[in-house]
């Protein structure tokens, strides 16, 4: 199965569990944070988070992007 396939998978309720054990996006560092979840339909995955900036005239707005999962295999 393809790493896309497994993000399909992988339901936001459980995307938004694995962000919740991140830092604050608007003061953590800017790089690439893992996280292993347990998804219903996918079984047992790291999920790969990027911090995203969404701007909208003077003001920012910094949040969890999820691009990548893989699964481990046990």
């Amino acid at each position: 199965m393809s790493e896309i396939e497994i993000l399909a998978k992988i339901a936001g309720d459980e995307v938004a569990r694995g962000s919740n054990t991140l830092p604050n996006p608007e003061t953590a560092e800017d790089r690439e944070y893992d996280v292993e979840i347990d998804a219903r339909y996918a079984g047992r995955v790291r999920v790969f988070y990027k911090r995203q900036i969404a701007r909208k005239g003077k003001h920012s707005h910094y949040y969890w992007l999820v691009y990548r999962a893989e699964r481990i295999e046990a």
